[in-house]
């Protein structure tokens, strides 16, 4: 993964074609690392995404729908105190390093005139998000470094300076110097692009025309391998896989939205994934002494028996002893029954006729919470299947039901009068334009299976396992249609790995809820079975909408 100066340069030339002598109009901080700036410019709204993520670190324009918080923290109130409503006046790279300058003209609490800089710094775990003002002076930062941190300093109040900057060659106007590390040699350079221009050279391609290819480049190319995937705005040939064009803000887009989506997933959700395979865990073994405990109470009947058999040679006993030798009537044979020192036969017979009357009213309950502790298995085994293939919006419907069902503890925030959304399923078209339905959580499956679908429409799940609801927005379906519905809903369940897998479908208005407080569960009346093999060749008979 290769954000480098040079990548940063044609980033910079578009941002100057898209944003520049735009207006900020909003502004929210997503995650841990990541502002999102609304701007407006030629008429339209650009989304402008900054990350300084210790590896994913960029700014770009972007298409994509972010996660905007509900209320705001101290830092993004600060922020829009002082750049909402601010003209992007300048865009500029330092050098061609990855650092990048916008100029901000706005007005002040005063409706005076000023002056402010963003320092956008790409470089790596020391990205930072800098707000100064004409004076340099630093008003905030989304990463405050104190010297003990580092020999570099960023604190609100304290002047600004620039990192250390290595003096280099600029490669757009310095003609080739061999050398056996460009990256040393010149500005800009990752270690990639250093291997794959020095590749070229080798292949007979001169600097200079390699150059001019990078500087006119307003693509970027994806190189996918079985291992990882690279990016930069030239063909990486020096490495065999998949290449890929795209434009450049789509392409930072594509490679970078997994990504993205897995780390805010672990941030945002205080690690959703280990808390429900704890509670899995914890379930699967109190399901383990439960059943001991039950066959231990099923076999209660040898208490009561040597209850019998004390009342029947009370004259053998005293207090004192340990144990008896009594004839077993029931068998025949000789017993040996423990006793209790402190007390006389009849209060040792009293004792296990305690016992085995206490064990005989167990048994209910036991098979009760046997019962019980099954449903929380099933329960949690089916969110460990949801949360391995959430996404962002996934995982944090599956925290909310968890909080809704008492599991997590609710934050207590002021509500806020809005209009519940319906939840983020996915939107599947066929080739022969029939919208599929995919829900990957059990609030999505409830919302799809018995709000959003037709009574007449064909639900789709895997038998006997964790699995997506998938509806089929439609009353007739061929072979391919049935098929093709069947393999998304394997392929988004437990059985994703396996083979001939079952899945049964049925129509809608057959279906029925039960009578629990779990979201994600329907009853079956009437239904076929098909056996499917599941992969993710449907992603290409499919248009996600």
């Amino acid at each position: 993964m290769a954000f480098d100066g040079i990548v940063l340069n044609a980033v910079t030339q578009q941002l100057k074609e898209e944003i520049e002598t735009g207006r900020i109009s909003k502004l929210y901080t997503i995650s841990q690392y990541e502002i999102l700036m609304i701007i407006r410019a030629h008429n339209k709204n650009k989304k402008c995404l900054v990350s300084i993520h210790p590896t994913y670190a960029r700014i770009q324009l972007t298409h994509l729908d972010y996660p905007t918080p509900d209320f705001p923290d101290a830092f993004t109130m600060l922020m829009r105190k002082h750049i909402e409503g601010s003209f992007i006046e300048k865009i500029e790279q330092i050098g061609l390093d990855r650092i990048l300058k916008i100029t901000l003209k706005g007005r002040n609490e005063f409706k005076d005139q000023v002056t402010l800089y963003l320092y956008i710094e790409i470089m790596g775990k020391h990205s930072n998000f800098t707000l100064t003002d004409a004076n340099n002076r630093i008003i905030e930062c989304l990463k405050r470094v104190s010297p003990s941190e580092s020999m570099r300093f960023l604190q609100p109040g304290i002047t600004y300076h620039l990192p250390p900057l290595i003096e280099k060659k600029n490669p757009f106007t310095t003609e080739y110097l061999p050398s056996d590390n460009l990256v040393k040699t010149y500005e800009g350079f990752s270690k990639d692009l250093a291997v794959e221009v020095q590749y070229r050279i080798e292949k007979g391609e001169s600097f200079s025309s390699i150059m001019e290819k990078i500087k006119k480049s307003r693509e970027l190319y994806i190189t996918r391998t079985t291992k990882k995937d690279y990016y930069h705005i030239i063909p990486l040939t020096n490495i065999t896989g998949n290449v890929e064009s795209h434009t450049l803000f789509d392409g930072l887009d594509l490679f970078y939205d997994s990504l993205d989506q897995r780390d805010r997933i672990k941030q945002q959700t205080n690690d959703l994934m280990r808390y429900i395979k704890n509670e899995y865990n914890k379930n699967v073994n109190k399901l383990h002494k439960l059943e001991k405990t039950l066959f231990d109470s099923q076999n209660s009947d040898d208490y009561r028996i040597k209850g019998d058999l004390l009342y029947a040679s009370l004259d053998q006993i005293h207090k004192g002893m340990k144990e008896v030798v009594v004839d077993n009537y029931y068998d025949g044979t000789k017993m040996t029954i423990p006793l209790d020192v402190r007390f006389d036969g009849k209060t040792n017979a009293n004792r296990y006729y305690n016992k085995y009357q206490k064990a005989k009213n167990s048994l209910k309950v036991l098979k009760e919470q046997i019962h019980l502790t099954q449903e929380e298995i099933e329960y949690f085994d089916t969110l460990n299947t949801s949360i391995e293939q959430a996404d962002y919006y996934d995982a944090l419907e599956i925290k909310e039901e968890l909080e809704g069902l008492g599991y997590l503890k609710k934050k207590q925030v002021k509500k806020l009068n809005k209009k519940k959304k319906e939840p983020h399923y996915t939107t599947l078209i066929t080739k022969d334009d029939i919208s599929i339905y995919v829900g990957k959580n059990n609030l999505q499956n409830d919302y799809l299976t018995f709000k959003k679908a037709n009574r007449f429409d064909m639900w789709f799940h895997v038998k006997d396992m964790p699995g997506s609801h998938v509806i089929v927005h439609s009353q007739q379906l061929d072979e391919y249609t049935i098929r093709l519905a069947a393999k998304i809903a394997a392929y988004y369940s437990k059985g994703r790995l396996s083979s001939s897998v079952p899945v049964n479908y049925a129509q809608v208005r057959t279906l029925k809820k039960p009578h629990t407080n779990k979201p994600g569960l329907v009853l079956l009346s009437n239904y076929k079975t098909i056996y499917i093999d599941p992969d993710d060749t449907f992603l290409t008979e499919v248009t996600k909408k």
